[in-house]
């Protein structure tokens, strides 16, 4: 892991999303969970060793960020946004599999010593969260401060976590620094002003859902990007091309890597990309 400050750990180095542990005086928060097994395993014994977790805050409802939620049953209230339920343990149709086995088929393949500690399907406990609010929640352990916000973008159950003794911001996949940007659930407009919201805030450290940390400065790095696909998806439309000929013709893959362990999804983040920007230029015209 990751150490920001005293306190304040990620893990940016595995697939999926960034798995954080903040630790304070009364236990631990962990801000959402691993996609390899043993990763989750390795963090978890991290913090006992320090004191019992005491909260676990989902960001968002994609896989990569709930995964792990069934490590957690019984121990900690699980926090996140109200619209979380919604998407909860769901992927895209286009995996064509159940979400139990895409996560196997990953563990299987990236975390092989992680697959004897993965729960038969029977047993498998979704642990949604059962504790959410709707704009803002704030809650203090020991002595650090603990401000959630909702901003919504990449989808509707998007949350940041902001805690301001550490002067660090957890902002779920509102931020992809230096991978690709998966847009298949976004909204564009209101993705903007939560990028312009946590550019207010007091922080040093920005731990995003994917990529490296980052400082407030790299923001406008993303919200570049945002507008780059725009402009791109533009320019065909302007040119008489159709969706299908914009997803043939559009491609950001040179830009930069997938995510680790994603590399058999570039095509797919390619033509879902251009297909929902398309249908977001349309339906302002």
């Amino acid at each position: 892991m990751q150490k920001l400050t005293k306190n304040v750990y990620t893990e940016t180095k595995i697939r999926g999303c960034n798995p954080s542990i903040v630790l304070t005086r009364e236990g631990s928060v962990f801000i959402d969970t691993a996609q390899w097994i043993t990763t989750l395993l390795e963090m978890r014994a991290f913090a006992l060793e320090r004191g019992p977790i005491k909260a676990l805050i989902n960001t968002e409802s994609h896989i990569d960020h709930i995964f792990g939620n069934h490590w957690f049953v019984g121990e900690c209230p699980v926090i996140a946004h109200e619209n979380l339920e919604k998407t909860f343990w769901k992927i895209p149709p286009a995996f064509n599999q159940t979400t139990y086995d895409y996560s196997v088929d990953i563990i299987r393949r990236q975390d092989p010593e992680g697959l004897p500690y993965m729960p038969a399907e029977k047993d498998y406990i979704l642990n949604k969260p059962n504790v959410t609010f709707s704009d803002r929640m704030a809650f203090r352990l020991g002595d650090h401060d603990f401000k959630l916000y909702f901003t919504p973008g990449h989808s509707d159950a998007n949350i940041s976590v902001f805690v301001p003794q550490e002067r660090t911001v957890f902002v779920g996949d509102t931020v992809f620094q230096g991978c690709q940007i998966w847009l298949h659930t976004v909204d564009f407009d209101a993705l903007f002003q939560s990028l312009h919201f946590l550019s207010t805030l007091e922080v040093d450290y920005i731990v995003p859902g994917h990529g490296e940390v980052i400082g407030k400065k790299e923001l406008k790095d993303q919200v570049a990007f945002l507008h780059d696909w725009l402009s791109a998806v533009a320019t065909g439309i302007a040119k008489g091309w159709d969706k299908e000929e914009c997803v043939k013709r559009i491609s950001f893959a040179d830009r930069c890597p997938v995510d680790i362990g994603q590399d058999d999804a570039m095509d797919y983040i390619q033509t879902c990309n251009v297909r929902v920007v398309y249908d977001y230029l349309m339906s302002k015209q």
